[in-house]
C-alpha cells in the first residue's frame, strides 16, 4: 500500500512538473528576445556607467579617448568574465515578492523581457540625451513597474525601494563631501606648496597604499557577492589582503619605479614645451607669409607647412597621345581586390571618426559656452605635479571598471538568467544560475556600447560640470570608492555614477577664479542631470507598467492562464 501511494505520488509530481514545463515552452521566444534587449541593455550601460567612469581621466587628458575605450573596454571584460555572477538574483535588491509568482512562472518570464525592453529604451533615450543616469535603479524601476501592473502595490517591497530614494540625496552629498575634502587637503599641502612636484613625489607612496588599498578592496567586496569562496572568506580577508597589495605596490614604487617615473614625467614636459615652441615659430611663419615679409621666395619650414617641399608633386606618365596612363596595368581581380580594400578603410576610418577619433573637448566647448567658461577661468597647478596624479588617476579608474564590470553586469544578465531558468525549469528560484555564454554577451554589449557611444557621456561628465585635472579626478574617483564600499555595508543600493557626479560637484566647489566658487560650476546642468536620476526612475517604471499590462490584460491573453 505504501509502495503504491510513493508511486502515486511521484508519478503527479512528474505529471505537474510536466505541465508547468509545457506551459513554459510556449514562451520559447521570450527566451530570444531576452537576450536581443538584454544585449541591448548592456549596451547602454556601457555608453553611460563604463563611460563615466573614464570621464574624468579622459578630459583631464590623463588618457586619450581611444586609449581610454581600449582600457575600459578590457578592464570590464575581464572584470565580467573572471569575478561575473555564477548565480544571480531573480530580483536584484529583493525589490519585489517572487513567491506571488510561483503558480505563474509565464507571467515572471514576461514581466523580465518587458523590464529589459523598458530599461534599454530609457538608457538609449538617456544617452541620446547624454545624461549620467543610474542602470542600477533604471532596471529596478522596471521591474517594479512591471510587478506593480502584475500584482499591485503589495507586490513591492517598499522599504528597500525607498532606500534608491535616499540614495538619490545621500549618494551625491556624501561623495561630494568627500571629493571636496580630500582635494582641499591635496590642493593645500600638495598642489599650492612651494615645491608641489617634489611634495607628491614624497607622498606618493602614502597616496599608493590608501588609494590602491581602498579601490583593492571595494573589488574584492564586490567579487565576494558573486564567489562563495572570497564571501566565505570575509573581511578578514578582504582588508588585509586589499591593503596588502596596496602595501608592496607603494614599498615599490619608493625604490623602483619612483625615479623612472620622474624620467617620464620630465622627458614629456620638455616634448610639452618644444611642442608649445615650435606651434608659436608655425604662427609666426604664417603671420609673416600672409603680411609679405621674407619676399617672395617661401621658408623652408613655411614649404613644409604647405606641403610644398621638393618631391611631393605626383608624377604621372603619359602615353605619346598625351593621354595619362599608369605604368603597371592591373587585372580586374587586382582592382576589385583594391577597391574593396579601399572601401572598407575608408569605412573604418568613418567609424573611427565617429566615435574614438572625435575632439571630445573641441565639441564640449562648441556644444556649452559655460563649460568653455568653467575651463579658462579655473584654478590651475604645477604641470609636472598634475602629472604624477594623472598615472593614481589611470590606475583607479582602471579598479573601479573592474570592479563594475565584475557586478554590474548583472543589471543585464540578470533578468535573461531569470527567463531562461524559469523556461528550463518551470519554476520561479530567488537564485539563478548563469552560463559563462550570458555573461560574454553582456561583457561583450558593455564594450559595444562604450565604444559606439561612450563619447556623448564622457562629455558631460568631464567637460560640463567643472573645470577637469587629474588631481581633481584622482580625489573623486577615491571619495566614488569611499562612499560605495560604506554604502554597500550599510545596505543602501547607491550608484556609482550618482558618486561620480556628487565628487565632480564637490571638487568644483574649490578652485575658482579668484575664489568664485559658484562661478567653477555649471548648476544649469547638475539640475538636469539630478532630474533625470528621478525622471528615468519614473519614467521606466511607468513605461514598464503600460508595456506589460498591455498584453497581460489583453482580452485574448486572459492573464496568461
Amino acid at each position: 500500500m505504501n509502495e503504491e501511494l510513493i508511486s502515486f505520488a511521484a508519478q503527479s509530481a512528474r505529471f505537474l512538473q510536466d505541465v508547468t514545463v509545457d506551459c513554459c515552452q510556449q514562451f520559447f521566444w521570450m527566451t530570444i528576445a531576452a537576450g536581443i534587449f538584454g544585449f541591448l541593455m548592456a549596451c547602454g550601460i556601457g555608453a553611460n556607467d563604463v563611460a563615466n567612469a573614464f570621464a574624468t581621466s579622459v578630459s583631464a587628458k590623463s588618457v586619450t579617448l581611444k586609449q581610454a575605450v581600449v582600457i575600459a573596454g578590457i578592464c570590464e571584460f575581464l572584470g565580467a568574465m573572471l569575478l561575473g555572477a555564477s548565480v544571480t538574483s531573480t530580483i536584484k535588491g529583493k525589490m519585489i515578492d517572487t513567491s506571488l509568482y510561483a503558480d505563474e512562472p509565464g507571467v515572471l518570464m514576461y514581466g523580465m523581457l518587458t523590464s529589459l525592453v523598458a530599461a534599454s529604451f530609457i538608457l538609449a533615450v538617456a544617452n541620446y540625451l547624454a545624461l549620467p543616469v543610474s542602470t542600477t535603479h533604471t532596471i529596478v524601476g522596471s521591474i517594479v513597474g512591471f510587478s506593480l501592473a502584475a500584482k499591485g502595490f503589495n507586490s513591492i517591497n517598499w522599504m528597500q525601494v525607498s532606500k534608491i530614494f535616499i540614495s538619490w540625496v545621500a549618494a551625491p552629498v556624501i561623495t561630494g563631501s568627500a571629493a571636496a575634502l580630500f582635494f582641499w587637503v591635496t590642493r593645500k599641502f600638495i598642489l599650492l606648496s612651494q615645491s608641489p612636484y617634489e611634495r607628491a613625489v614624497t607622498l606618493y607612496p602614502f597616496i599608493i597604499f590608501l588609494a590602491v588599498g581602498v579601490d583593492l578592496f571595494m573589488v574584492f567586496y564586490k567579487a565576494g557577492k558573486n564567489s562563495p569562496q572570497i564571501k566565505e572568506w570575509g573581511l578578514k580577508f578582504m582588508i588585509p589582503a586589499g591593503f596588502c597589495i596596496s602595501l608592496f605596490l607603494a614599498i615599490v614604487f619608493h625604490f623602483v619605479l619612483s625615479p623612472y617615473l620622474q624620467k617620464r614625467v620630465d622627458a614629456k614636459m620638455e616634448r610639452l614645451e618644444k611642442a608649445k615652441t615650435d606651434k608659436e615659430n608655425e604662427d609666426v611663419v604664417h603671420e609673416n607669409a600672409e603680411t609679405g615679409e621674407g619676399g617672395e621666395k617661401k621658408s623652408a619650414m613655411m614649404k613644409k607647412i604647405l606641403g610644398e617641399e621638393d618631391g611631393e608633386e605626383e608624377k604621372v606618365e603619359e602615353q605619346d597621345g598625351g593621354e595619362p596612363t599608369i605604368s603597371t596595368k592591373m587585372s580586374h581581380s587586382e582592382r576589385i581586390k583594391k577597391n574593396m580594400s579601399a572601401s572598407f578603410h575608408k569605412t573604418v576610418s568613418k567609424i573611427g571618426d565617429a566615435t574614438i577619433n572625435r575632439d571630445i573637448e573641441a565639441e564640449a566647448f562648441a556644444g556649452s559656452a559655460k563649460a568653455k567658461e568653467m575651463w579658462e577661468t579655473g584654478e590651475e597647478f604645477d604641470a609636472r605635479a598634475e602629472e604624477m596624479f594623472s598615472y593614481l588617476q589611470v590606475l583607479t579608474a582602471c579598479l573601479l571598471s573592474f570592479a563594475h564590470g565584475a557586478n554590474d553586469v548583472a543589471n543585464a544578465i540578470g533578468p535573461i538568467a531569470a527567463v531562461i531558468a524559469i523556461y528550463n525549469t518551470g519554476e520561479v528560484n530567488s537564485k539563478n544560475p548563469v552560463p559563462k555564454w550570458i555573461i560574454f554577451l553582456g561583457a561583450a554589449g558593455i564594450v559595444l556600447g562604450l565604444l559606439l557611444y561612450g563619447y556623448k557621456l564622457m562629455i558631460s561628465l568631464g567637460y560640463k560640470i567643472t573645470k577637469m585635472s587629474p588631481s581633481r579626478g584622482f580625489c573623486i574617483e577615491l571619495a566614488a570608492s569611499f562612499v560605495v564600499v560604506i554604502a554597500s555595508f550599510i545596505g543602501i543600493p547607491v550608484s556609482t555614477t550618482q558618486c561620480q557626479v556628487g565628487g565632480t560637484i564637490g571638487v568644483g566647489l574649490l578652485g575658482g577664479e579668484k575664489g568664485n566658487r559658484s562661478g567653477n560650476l555649471n548648476p544649469l546642468f547638475v539640475i538636469k542631470v539630478i532630474l533625470g536620476w528621478v525622471g528615468t526612475f519614473v519614467a521606466v517604471c511607468i513605461i514598464n507598467a503600460g508595456v506589460f499590462a498591455f498584453a497581460y490584460y489583453a482580452p485574448s491573453a486572459s492573464g496568461f492562464r
